[in-house]
């Protein structure tokens, strides 16, 4: 007996070093070692579900309790929930402030907090850093200035010793590096003073979370942001080395794997293919041929008419093409502009082979790469171990698992590579198609996935796809979910669920 109860408390002490604390867990790797969820979802008998706030924030564990934040009434707002039984265990409201301007797509509350056994740290980008302890009372406040962004503020802060570490990139910089208001900070747990600043000076807004590299006896803070991949020393936060290569806007996160460093990002506008195949494109603007011609002209560009960067989407999708200003004059001159751009021949109307001849997608590569440790300075060439082209998906991070990477993007194509050596073992459709912004995780040997349309797909993590399960929720799935031993937790835009393997 006496042998029985040191092996469940051994067990118990390695469920809690590994909780899901972050986003996708343990050093944002998507993986959950020693979780055994359901592979099947049963939505008609879901072990709980209750309401959520809008919120694009990821739900983080602890031992007994669930936390996500949203805006409720304007106001940024942080939830607690009980594991057990999704019962709202405490909610805390920030004084009401101006809220960041964010794309339709996202959200004022989409960084996702980061706990401990004792505290929550959450960030806003509208507001700053607060930290709770477990019963929500607060611990300390800092207000940090509000980024100026494309679309919101999404990174997420992640916990190096006692700091909290948060990439704040800004389209405000400045070139001069004492000037740069694009940074990294290190907050101290204890209350929040700032430990130490890394000015970022060659960098513009991003969205993508940082993450921890291990090797040899050395710790670097890995961070992707526009146009570049970057090393930081710790714990001084001294930029060691970076690689170039990557496209103005980087949403998904470095992973590691096999000692090395995989970082992905598509070209701008989501493209995740060097080769473009422009007919989707041409048959979405078609679309719009009011008078059945099989040409475009200007005065047909009218409803949700805006140049398509993910075809495969609804054309009301936030997603689907360049925003255009509301504002009705600067619309139609946005609108003139996208015309021009294609009418070279200024005959008043877009022909196929016109569209076609001229046509482009985004800038930049995609672009995933394979880096080796022990660079320094510009290491793009000596230190790659690898690129990949194809499949690359836009927001999703990839995922290593068994020295194989995973990466979903929109259209519902699930890659498969070997982490050694970059090759493609598959790349296929999962039959969910449309947008995903959710990254994948993995539990027990299997791949959840989540679609905006809020299809979950359970795919073996094999060499070959293998569609385990899938199962559609009622709502949309913008975000990760969480596991613990037993138990996923899915976020959708309306409700918390839990569905928990029971046998």
């Amino acid at each position: 007996m006496r042998l029985i109860l040191i092996f469940l408390f051994i067990a118990n002490c390695a469920l809690c070093e590994n909780q899901w604390s972050r986003l996708r867990g343990s050093n944002g790797s998507g993986v959950a070692e020693g979780s055994n969820p359901p592979i099947k979802l049963d939505l008609n008998n879901p072990t709980w579900k209750t309401p959520v706030s809008n919120g694009h924030s990821s739900p983080v564990l602890s031992n007994k309790l669930i936390f996500l934040t949203g805006t409720e009434d304007g106001q940024l707002t942080t939830y607690a929930f009980r594991k057990i039984n999704g019962k709202l265990a405490w909610q805390s409201k920030l004084p009401n402030v101006n809220l960041e301007r964010v794309h339709q797509a996202n959200s004022p509350a989409a960084p996702t907090p980061i706990t401990d056994d004792k505290y929550i740290f959450v960030y806003f980008g509208s507001f700053g850093m607060v930290c709770y302890d477990h019963t929500g009372k607060e611990q300390w406040q800092k207000r940090l200035p509000v980024p100026r962004t494309l679309y919101g503020t999404s990174s997420s802060p992640i916990e190096y010793n006692n700091l909290i570490i948060l990439v704040i990139d800004d389209d405000n910089n400045l070139p001069n590096s004492r000037l740069s208001r694009s940074k990294i900070i290190a907050l101290k747990k204890s209350d929040g003073s700032i430990a130490w600043e890394t000015p970022r000076p060659f960098h513009r807004s991003g969205w993508s979370t940082p993450t921890l590299w291990n090797h040899g006896k050395k710790t670097e803070l890995v961070v992707l942001g526009n146009g570049r991949l970057c090393g930081y020393t710790l714990p001084s936060g001294e930029e060691k080395w970076f690689i170039s290569g990557f496209s103005r806007e980087t949403i998904s996160a470095p992973i590691i794997g096999n000692g090395m460093v995989f970082a992905s990002a598509s070209r701008r506008g989501g493209g995740g293919n060097l080769e473009i195949d422009p007919q989707p494109f041409w048959k979405s603007v078609i679309h719009y041929d009011s008078n059945g011609d099989r040409k475009l002209e200007r005065k047909e560009m009218i409803g949700h008419f805006t140049f398509p960067f993910r075809p495969e989407l609804p054309y009301d999708h936030p997603g689907y093409g360049m925003p255009l200003p509301k504002d009705e004059k600067q619309r139609n001159r946005r609108l003139d502009g996208i015309f021009g751009w294609i009418d070279k021949n200024r005959d008043g109307f877009w022909s196929e082979k016109e569209f076609i001849d001229n046509f482009s997608q985004g800038s930049g590569k995609p672009l995933l790469v394979a880096i080796k440790p022990g660079g320094k300075g510009d290491i793009t060439e000596s230190h790659l171990a690898w690129e990949h082209n194809r499949g690359i998906a836009e927001i999703p991070s990839p995922l290593f698992y068994e020295n194989k990477i995973f990466m979903v993007r929109s259209g519902g194509i699930l890659t498969a590579l070997n982490a050694t050596t970059g090759k493609s073992l598959y790349s296929e459709r999962l039959g969910a198609s449309g947008q995903y912004s959710a990254s994948p995780v993995l539990a027990n040997d299997h791949l959840y996935l989540a679609s905006e349309a809020g299809v979950i797909s359970v795919i073996k993590a094999d060499n070959e796809m293998k569609i385990i399960h899938q199962q559609k929720l009622e709502e949309k799935v913008f975000v990760s979910p969480a596991f613990d031993e037993n138990t996923i937790y899915i976020r959708s835009a309306k409700h918390l669920w839990a569905f928990r393997n029971i046998r």
